[in-house]
């Protein structure tokens, strides 16, 4: 393989493997910077890639999968918003309870839906190429030739930095997040930013499970294998900003895209070693090794109002 191709695969691979870490990643800054601590971002991402299947599956349509795993990601984090916010239940339990229920239920409907009658075809995204700049020399296939929901992806990060950072609506998010006591106060729904905020975070999600099931066309269980605690590392390793999580989610997908182009090179090298790097370095960055790293100060803590 020439050292152009190497390059070449090397950004493309990084580019779709970083795409639902960054959906995620969104996600769980949207969650959290409301106070609502996002565990469940590994469940929600699975619901949204069999929400794609199904809707695709019945549908015969993109946009019908899209409907769907938004639709289903979105209802699992209604699920989480009402255990967090209303029943004030451990957001941390809320969380994990979220990720069994989707395994569980995705599992379950699957072999109760598909089992018999075998699994129908499903339409998946092909890449789309962005004119004159996809015939940059060496880098214009791999990141002008994407999937859609890669591009949505990637401008999203700057679309929800300036909202959370530079609009009314996003300072009230960062305002709950921090003070839930003196935003109340002020006369904001703390109970209803959240609830929106995690929703959102369920919209993200299902965007990155569609991702994941259209690389495939084919559900199989627990197909997500971790991509969402990746994610929720990415929020972490990024400080809780979308920049931060592209960073990070580029970083982790490199890592990922390495251990492919070091086995088509026929070098043997340990699959496992690649898939704890992102826990190492988000564990560095947790000890200010890279700088300070700090949480939304009501982050998973119930509000209850006096």
């Amino acid at each position: 393989m020439s050292a152009e191709a190497v390059v070449t695969s090397g950004i493309a691979t990084t580019l779709e493997l970083s795409t639902p870490i960054v959906f995620g990643g969104l996600g769980g800054v949207l969650s959290e910077r409301s106070g609502v601590l996002n565990i469940a971002l590994e469940g929600m991402l699975l619901i949204g890639a069999f929400g794609y299947f199904a809707g695709a599956a019945a549908t015969g349509s993109v946009f019908g999968g899209l409907a769907v795993a938004v639709a289903s990601a979105t209802a699992s984090a209604l699920l989480l918003a009402w255990l967090a916010v209303h029943a004030g239940a451990d957001q941390v339990i809320a969380g994990m309870a979220v990720n069994l229920l989707a395994s569980g239920l995705t599992d379950f409907l699957y072999q109760a839906i598909y089992g018999f009658a075998g699994t129908p075809p499903v339409p998946g995204m092909g890449a789309v190429g962005i004119p004159l700049l996809d015939r940059i020399p060496v880098v214009g296939a791999s990141l002008f030739e994407q999937s859609l929901l890669t591009y949505v992806a990637f401008l999203a990060v700057p679309a929800v930095s300036f909202w959370l950072f530079r609009t009314r609506a996003g300072l009230h998010v960062l305002a709950v997040g921090e003070r839930p006591e003196a935003a109340d106060a002020a006369g904001l729904g703390v109970f209803k930013i959240r609830y929106l905020a995690v929703l959102a975070s369920g919209v993200a999600c299902g965007l990155g499970g569609a991702f994941i099931l259209t690389q495939v066309n084919s559900f199989s269980s627990d197909m997500t294998a971790g991509v969402g605690y990746i994610a929720l590392a990415a929020v972490i390793f990024g400080n809780w900003r979308p920049r931060g999580v592209l960073v990070a989610a580029l970083l982790f997908g490199a890592f990922e895209a390495l251990q492919s182009i070091l086995q088509s090179l026929g070098l043997s090298v340990p699959y496992d070693l690649f898939l704890a790097v992102p826990y190492l370095v988000t564990i560095v960055a947790v000890s200010g090794f890279v700088g300070r790293v700090r949480a939304p100060q009501a982050d998973g803590i119930p509000y209850v109002r006096n």
